[in-house]
Order: structure tokens, then C-alpha cells, then sequence
């Protein structure tokens, strides 16, 4: 992944540009409230960078094979995304994700 995110980085320094998000898709994925527990605990832990989770969170948002289990789910995930767009991703806001989000 480091390559790609690479090039991703990099098309977020631009303004205007773009920023590729390579999918390559060969299962199904649903993204649960577990699920985007574990990614915001990796992000707050240290073990994710915010580039890292964005990548992530715009990986499942592009792909066509996942989705999320609910709409408070696309929600938070959205605030893991582009950090230019939603605000900058702290630990406190990943653990409120984490902890329940939206649906709290």
C-alpha cells in the first residue's frame, strides 16, 4: 500500500489535484461498527497515520464491493477521509468514533 498512498499524499499537496486511490477488488466488504472501531483504535494507538486512514476510509467509500452496515456508519466514516475537506483527524475524535460515533 505504501506506493499508493504515496501517490495519494502527494495528490493531496496540490490544490486542485488529484489524489488516485488504487481499489483492487476481489471480495465483499461490509464495514460494521467493529470494523471502524479496530481502524480509528489503529489510528489512535499510532499503529495508522492520518494518511493511512483517509486512504482507508476513500479505499471503502470508491470500492464498489463495499458498503457500510448503516448510515451512522458512512457518517463517521466520512470523518476519517480527506483531512482538508472534514478538519484534521485527533485522537480524541477517533476514539469518539471508536466508542460509538454518530450513533451515540
Amino acid at each position: 500500500m505504501s506506493s499508493e498512498l504515496e501517490e495519494h499524499i502527494l495528490g493531496l499537496r496540490k490544490l486542485g489535484g488529484t489524489a488516485p486511490v488504487q481499489v483492487d477488488e476481489d471480495v465483499d466488504i461490509v464495514l460494521n461498527r467493529a470494523g471502524l472501531r479496530v481502524l480509528c483504535l489503529a489510528f489512535a494507538s499510532g499503529k495508522l497515520t492520518t494518511s493511512e486512514l483517509a486512504y482507508i476510509a476513500d479505499f471503502i467509500q470508491l470500492s464498489e464491493r463495499a458498503e457500510c452496515a448503516s448510515e451512522d456508519i458512512v457518517s463517521d466514516l466520512a470523518l476519517c477521509t480527506d483531512p482538508e475537506i472534514n478538519g484534521p483527524m485527533t485522537v480524541a475524535l477517533a476514539l469518539y468514533i471508536a466508542g460509538a460515533g454518530a450513533s451515540a
